[in-house]
């Protein structure tokens, strides 16, 4: 688990990017620039989310899906955790 450091009061705390070991197999099995790519978006919205923590719903976690590179990709953002965990990703196929 990995934790994105940030500035700001110290009575926030930086969010967490959590890949849970069911999808860390997935993950390795990116092509490089992929797996790169995500982990920068991850990174990415883990660092929005503390800059815009007041913004966020506070009640229950919620999805985000995105794609990226020939991936689909599901994150939970759970802001009264501080928590964006992969959740979801799934390669897209090549038709034919």
């Amino acid at each position: 688990m990995t934790s994105v450091s940030t500035t700001g009061s110290p009575s926030s705390q930086a969010f967490t990017v959590l890949i849970p070991r069911s999808l860390q197999g997935s993950v390795d099995g990116l092509s490089p620039e992929t797996r790169q790519a995500l982990l920068s978006e991850l990174f990415r919205m883990a660092a929005l989310a503390h800059q815009e923590r007041g913004l966020l719903p506070m009640s229950e976690p919620y999805a985000l899906n995105l794609d990226l590179d020939g991936c689909h990709v599901v994150v939970e953002m759970d802001p009264s955790r501080s928590r964006l965990t992969l959740s979801g990703l799934t390669r897209a196929r090549a038709l034919g």
